[in-house]
C-alpha cells in the first residue's frame, strides 16, 4: 500500500522516533521535491535514512489546477498543494497531512486525509504498536507540537481504553 505525504507527518513522526509506523503501514511513502526539501531543512535523519532505504521516494510533480483553485480557497502552503497533486497524478488514495485545511482539500479532491494521530491510530488498530505505544505516541506528539482538540483528544484516548 503506498501513500502521499505532506512535510508535517513525516517531522513529527521523526521527532517522536515513531517514523517506523509509516514504514511498516506503507510498503512507499510518495512526496514531492517541495516536500523533500522541507523535510531535509529539518534535518531529520530518520527521514533521510528513508531516502536511502527506498520507502520514501521523491517524486517530480507539476500542479493540478484543481489544487491550484481547491488550494486559493483554503489558503494552503506550497508544500500541501505539490503534495495533493501528486497523490492525484499517482492515483493513490491516503493523503498525509496535519493541517485541518489540507485534510479538508484532501476531501474535496477525493482523497482520504490522514494526520499523525490517524497514522498511530491506524497502526494500532492493525496491531503494530500496543495500546501503551499509541497512547505514548499520542503524548509525544503532543508535546512536539501538534495541536489536538480537546474534544478529539478525549475521543481518542477514550477509543484505546476500550
Amino acid at each position: 500500500m503506498h501513500v502521499v505525504s505532506d512535510a508535517s507527518p513525516l517531522i513529527l513522526l521523526a521527532k517522536i522516533g515513531r517514523l517506523d509506523l509509516l514504514k511498516k503501514l506503507y510498503s512507499e511513502v510518495f512526496i514531492p521535491r517541495e516536500v523533500e526539501r522541507e523535510v531535509t531543512r529539518q534535518e531529520a535523519s530518520p527521514i533521510t535514512l528513508g531516502f536511502r532505504e527506498g520507502w520514501i521516494k521523491v517524486v517530480e510533480v507539476e500542479l493540478f489546477s484543481e489544487v491550484i483553485e481547491v488550494s486559493k480557497k483554503l489558503g494552503l502552503h506550497k508544500g500541501e498543494m505539490y503534495a495533493l497533486s501528486l497523490a492525484l497524478h499517482v492515483d493513490i488514495k491516503e493523503f498525509l497531512a496535519d493541517d485541518k485545511l489540507a485534510r479538508i482539500a484532501a476531501r474535496i479532491l477525493g482523497l482520504k486525509g490522514i494526520g499523525c494521530l490517524g497514522v498511530v491510530m491506524k497502526a494500532y488498530e492493525k496491531g503494530i504498536i500496543t495500546r501503551n505505544d499509541a497512547t505514548n505516541a499520542i503524548r509525544k506528539l503532543v508535546e512536539v507540537g501538534l495541536w489536538i482538540s480537546p474534544e478529539v483528544l478525549g475521543e481518542v484516548l477514550t477509543a484505546l481504553e476500550v
